[in-house]
């Protein structure tokens, strides 16, 4: 899995071929203790980055635990 932000402050993740057959499969990814933890690492410095692209009104919006977050099609 690669995670990319544009310019504008959208982003992207990218998903391998064998990643795709396990989602496909269970519908789902099980993430290990080890997975989980270098995935939150790399994303807490991605998230550091990634906010500076913002603007100032989507650096300051919120989100709540339960929150739906609506996902759109690519332009691909």
């Amino acid at each position: 899995m690669k995670i990319k932000q544009n310019e504008d402050g959208s982003g992207e993740i990218h998903f391998s071929n064998e990643e795709i057959d396990i989602i496909n499969k269970n519908k789902k990814l099980v993430l290990t203790t080890f997975f989980l933890k270098h995935f939150i690492n790399i994303f807490m410095s991605l998230f550091f980055e990634y906010q500076r692209k913002f603007d100032k009104k989507t650096q300051t919006m919120r989100s709540s635990l339960n929150q739906e977050i609506e996902c759109k099609k690519s332009k691909e």
